[in-house]
């Protein structure tokens, strides 16, 4: 780890700021089977109605299933809504 990311994870322990704050690493909420919501993202890589992947500090995060489309975009968060049967960092 670099000592830029050492210090930002120094601080957020000892400050007790989350760290998807401090070390920009997503934040990724599952509202039961329909919605999930994706924080601190890069970009979107691809997507259809049964696949969407997404850019983020940790790797690209894959969701799966069907009818699948974003509900919100913004520049810090997405909203997907569908029916969701898989996801994973790939």
């Amino acid at each position: 780890m670099n000592l830029i990311k050492s210090i930002k994870k120094g601080l957020s322990e000892g400050i007790e700021l989350p760290n998807e704050i401090i070390l920009n690493v997503p934040l990724i909420t599952i509202i039961g089977r329909s919605k999930i919501v994706i924080e601190n993202f890069k970009n979107i890589v691809q997507y259809s109605n049964e696949i969407i992947k997404i850019n983020t500090s940790c790797g690209i995060f894959k969701v799966a299933g069907k009818n699948l489309f974003l509900k919100e975009l913004n520049k810090n968060k997405i909203l997907i809504k569908g029916t969701l049967s898989q996801f994973e960092f790939i």
